[in-house]
């Protein structure tokens, strides 16, 4: 797996209408899925919470302060992306919050 660095997750990313699709290879394991999690929270100083398994797809709320996203991981169209919380956020702001912030 790919190390996780804000470089390489910035130069991954892409808005795609209302997300933030971060184009990288997809972790293996449900392990390796919750340790892509927690790396990529301590890259971004974010917290953690309501983690939800399905058949197919890993979700995680993300927060930190006033700042909340949805960050899914799904191994059937094998793709990664984060979903802004709350109707005055949109996909533009998620990526300044993550990339123009630091």
């Amino acid at each position: 797996m790919q190390q996780l660095t804000i470089q390489n997750i910035k130069a991954s990313s892409k808005i795609n209408g209302q997300a933030l699709f971060i184009d990288m290879p997809l972790p293996s394991t449900p392990l390796k899925a919750q340790q892509w999690e927690q790396t990529f929270c301590s890259l971004f100083s974010l917290n953690a919470t309501n983690q939800e398994w399905g058949a197919d797809r890993y979700q995680v709320t993300l927060s930190h302060g006033s700042f909340s996203c949805m960050m899914f991981i799904e191994w059937l169209c094998e793709a990664i992306w984060l979903e802004p919380i709350g109707s005055n956020e949109n996909a533009h702001d998620l990526y300044e919050y993550l990339f123009n912030e630091k």
